[in-house]
């Protein structure tokens, strides 16, 4: 009978396997310690950080500071590049099939935007997170300041003054792909907010209302750099960023054209009231509200922005008899909607692109700002100008809109990859029974805007421009591919505005001309 071979030396061999795998790890770990502790520590101070640590910077700004560089050891180095860096992170979860799906993340080459194109492709099922740099400051470095020969001596304190300002506009390298129109051209050249880095922004911490799918950063970024003797590559010795809040300024962009075919917004609804759920028609009711100015923002003002919506209701009885129903409640909500991708987009992302694109993502927050009780709200009888059976009744309602507290709004805009959109949701009910009370829901789009500091304009040299050109709506709808009009603005974009009455008058479905009379305003009731 054959001998079993014992177990005991595969045994001991895996035992010594074990420890030779421990005493390995623990030596790179001890060498990482080594390395980290024989490091050059980097240090910025910005000038007038220690009135407002968290200052957020705007357009035209200037960031003013020193990188102080303290070896531990006598350490050998060659370059030190001082820049201010602004970069976007996006990232999409993909669900398909076998081999498709997994993790979409956005890798670019970082590169000088100032030379040549950099490289872009996307990355399948990639466990860490890459980013794309789309502006790149590079603050030159006095060589006469640094030591001859290159050898940060031990203890000894360099430093190297910095100054950065803040641009109005990116390169166009930094937006050099296919677009639609003119229009995202110039929207993608702008530069974009801080997004996704809250805790920049002050001790409250106050969300910004992204995802985690998506971050825009801007950062003074200091690295000292060795040449490595075997292959002349460069080595990074240590590296070391301080994170800066940058809102750039955003001017008011005239109003959005909406008409009856955009599915985004919603500035009038309609609707016949019943008395009780199947009883008999007691009117028609509409609700029409004006696109507000936009909120403009003020960084580093404690006072939140505010701006307001004027609401005309309109009553058309169904006979003179009946009055019209009291108004109950008025809710004002404020939607918040971020778009991004890993691929450029050449379009200004919306809910209401005929054909959904699956590279997009979005993600919404609605917050409610104020619900009000409006019972106390007059109707105003109005004189009719022909002959007819049916009453009219308007009145006006003025509601304020202020940002919800606890929450940070960044302007409206639109990059490569991010883009940030506002949408006002206004819902008036009125009480018919003592068990009905139908409501109209309006989506109006809202602007965060943030105007230049007082004394600095950043028109055409101080010019005004065509003031009719301005205030030319502008269109929802996906645009086309036709040529650009004044103002750079896509032929799809200019149409004609919606359709209004008179000045002075309302216009119902039926076509009965109703003048509005002065805003008779909102009423506290219990709200």
């Amino acid at each position: 009978m054959a001998r079993r071979p014992s177990s005991t030396p595969a045994m001991f061999s895996y035992a010594e396997s074990i420890a030779t795998r421990n005493t390995v790890l623990s030596s790179l770990r001890e060498a990482a310690a080594e390395m980290n502790k024989n490091k050059p520590a980097i240090t910025f101070t910005i000038n007038g950080e220690s009135e407002d640590p968290n200052y957020v910077y705007t357009t035209s700004d200037r960031i003013e500071g020193e990188v102080s560089i303290t070896a531990p050891v006598d350490t050998r180095f060659d370059e030190i590049v001082i820049t201010f860096e602004g970069t976007t992170r996006t990232w999409m979860e993909r669900f398909g099939g076998p081999g498709t799906s997994g993790r979409s993340t956005l890798y670019q080459t970082v590169s000088d935007l100032g030379g040549a194109n950099p490289k872009q492709k996307a990355v399948e099922k990639i466990p860490f997170l890459t980013e794309a740099q789309f502006l790149r400051l590079v603050q030159p470095v006095d060589e006469s300041s640094l030591p001859i020969p290159r050898i940060a001596a031990k203890g000894q304190k360099y430093t190297f003054p910095f100054t950065f300002v803040i641009p109005d506009r990116l390169l166009p390298s930094a937006c050099d792909h296919p677009v639609e129109n003119n229009a995202v051209r110039e929207a993608h050249l702008h530069l974009p907010p801080s997004l996704g880095e809250p805790g920049i922004l002050g001790k409250d911490c106050k969300d910004d209302q992204s995802p985690d799918m998506t971050r825009i950063g801007y950062a003074i970024r200091c690295r000292i750099m060795r040449r490595r003797e075997s292959d002349a590559k460069n080595v990074v010795l240590a590296d070391t960023t301080r994170k800066i809040a940058v809102s750039p300024v955003f001017e008011t962009s005239p109003p959005l054209h909406i008409t009856d075919k955009t599915k985004d917004f919603c500035v009038r609804r309609e609707k016949d009231l019943r008395k009780g759920l199947l009883g008999r028609k007691l009117g028609r009711i509409s609700v029409f509200a004006e696109q507000p100015q936009p909120l403009k923002l003020s960084p580093n003002s404690p006072c939140p922005p505010s701006t307001s919506v004027t609401i005309l209701l309109t009553w058309l009885s169904s006979d003179s008899s009946t009055p019209p129903p009291p108004l109950e409640c008025l809710t004002a909500k404020l939607k918040t909607s971020t778009f991004f991708s890993t691929t450029r987009q050449t379009y200004i992302p919306c809910f209401s692109r005929s054909t959904p694109d699956p590279a997009v993502g979005n993600y919404t927050e609605l917050n409610l700002l104020s619900s009000r009780c409006i019972s106390n709200t007059p109707w105003e009888k109005q004189p009719s100008d022909f002959p007819t059976s049916r009453s009219v009744y308007i009145t006006k309602l003025l509601v304020p809109i202020t940002a919800p507290k606890g929450k940070h709004l960044v302007p409206t805009f639109s990059s490569c990859f991010v883009s940030r959109s506002y949408t006002l949701e206004l819902s008036v009910s009125a009480r018919t029974s003592a068990h009905t009370q139908p409501s109209l829901l309006l989506k109006i789009p809202l602007q965060v805007a943030q105007p230049g500091k007082e004394g600095d304009y950043s028109g055409d040299n101080g010019q005004s421009g065509d003031v009719e050109e301005f205030f030319t709506p502008r269109s929802v709808a996906p645009p086309a591919f036709e040529g650009i009009q004044t103002g750079q603005l896509p032929r799809s974009m200019i149409g004609t505005p919606n359709r209004m009455s008179p000045p002075g008058y309302s216009v119902f479905a039926q076509g009965v001309p109703v003048r509005i009379p002065s805003p008779v305003g909102m009423s506290p009731g219990c709200g």
